[in-house]
């Protein structure tokens, strides 16, 4: 799947994020475009680092070993876009999820920067889906008065989750559903790790004095879970969770 494009300088590659599910001792081939708008050429070269991986996976499973970048120096025109081919080699002994970074390094006259841009692999077939939403709270800020969430998500699995969902907000008294939020995917939380997500819950004097209950349902792959939280917000506006 790919998802947008990252730019950084004047330099543009397509997909900024790539999420690939490969069966053991299969190869999968995909390609970058990289695309240069300047008036003048740029020389960039094309490298790997090591990311995350699932920590059942042998000690050797290094993005040198599954992934093979076909070009490495890129010698782009003014205006012109360049494909970068590269292939996902998955062995019989990677399970879960394994991750790399592609690695864009330029330096030519004032172009110089590095970009570093995240390769997830999914190995199909081996994937535990275990996640939990392991603490909530809702409070106001101080700042500008907003009502918002802090909710940890543990990963208690084998491969990343890019979470999304929705927050109902209840009326505890009536019963009746009175806002629903949306939780949009932003970043992963990687196997056997946590990581905590902010947002806004309500704007400033948008909920009135009164208890209310937050219902978070949150899902990854084909799996969705839910946490409630009661909280009240007083006749000054202040907000205590319950």
């Amino acid at each position: 799947m790919f998802l947008a494009s990252s730019s950084y300088a004047s330099l543009r590659v397509v997909p900024a994020v790539v999420n690939i599910f490969a069966d053991k001792n299969s190869i999968c081939e995909n390609k970058y475009i990289v695309t240069n708008p300047e008036d003048r050429a740029v020389t960039i070269e094309v490298g790997k680092e090591d990311w995350k991986n699932f920590s059942g996976n042998p000690s050797d499973v290094s993005v040198d070993r599954w992934l093979n970048i076909k070009k490495t120096t890129l010698d782009i025109g003014p205006g012109e876009s360049v494909e970068v081919p590269f292939e996902v080699v998955a062995d019989d002994n990677m399970v879960g999820s394994v991750s790399g970074m592609i690695v864009f390094s330029a330096r030519e006259g004032m172009m110089n920067f590095v970009m570093k841009l995240p390769i997830y692999i999914v190995i199909r077939g081996t994937e535990q889906i275990d996640f939990s939403i392991d603490s909530l709270n809702i409070g106001k800020s101080d700042r500008d008065g907003k009502i918002y969430y802090a909710m940890n998500v543990k990963n208690d699995g084998n491969v990343h989750i890019r979470h999304g969902g929705f927050i109902e907000i209840y009326d505890n008294k009536k019963k009746d559903v009175i806002k629903i939020v949306r939780i949009e995917e932003t970043y992963p939380v990687y196997a056997q790790e946590s990581k905590v997500f902010h947002g806004v819950v309500a704007e400033n004097g948008e909920l009135k004095k009164g208890k209310y209950l937050a219902v978070f349902k949150i899902r990854a792959f084909d799996r969705e879970i839910k946490k409630k939280i009661k909280f009240k917000v007083s006749k000054t506006g202040e907000v205590v969770a319950q």
